[in-house]
């Protein structure tokens, strides 16, 4: 089941599981982009990781959701939502990582990079471009 949410940007499909982010994050003037399966290698196990490659929806563990302002890390739970927020003025750089060959992502932030393993390479290729255009700052 999933909401619909426009807030003056794009039309955003939000999964039920995170309506509770969603209108925190509108609440607290950020619009919605992006919103796509996706998991950090730094806190996955090698199962998640699999999980990830080989696009299992039906087990989706976590979530990138892009903001005219932020991306949002998260991981969805019970009672609460683990949340990680990078504000995108401060992302570098994004790179493919072994471009075509899976749908990892890496971000950079200064000297520290972090990888992203989308579910969909689609989605991998969207935000990939909104950040390389920089479109938030338009």
């Amino acid at each position: 089941m999933t909401e619909t949410i426009n807030a003056g940007g794009p039309v955003v499909e939000v999964p039920k599981k995170l309506n509770r982010t969603a209108k925190k994050l509108a609440a607290a003037g950020e619009t919605l982009v992006q919103i796509a399966p996706a998991i950090l290698e730094s806190r996955a196990s090698k199962e998640m990781l699999a999980i990830a490659r080989m696009g299992m929806m039906d087990k989706v563990l976590g979530y990138l959701v892009t903001t005219d302002k932020n991306v949002h890390f998260v991981r969805p739970g019970l009672a609460w939502d683990s949340v990680q927020t990078v504000p995108l003025e401060v992302i570098d750089d994004v790179l493919y990582v072994d471009e075509f060959h899976n749908s990892t992502l890496k971000i950079k932030v200064g000297e520290r990079a972090e990888s992203i393993i989308f579910y969909d390479d689609m989605e991998g290729i969207s935000f990939y471009q909104y950040i390389k255009n920089k479109q938030w700052k338009k």
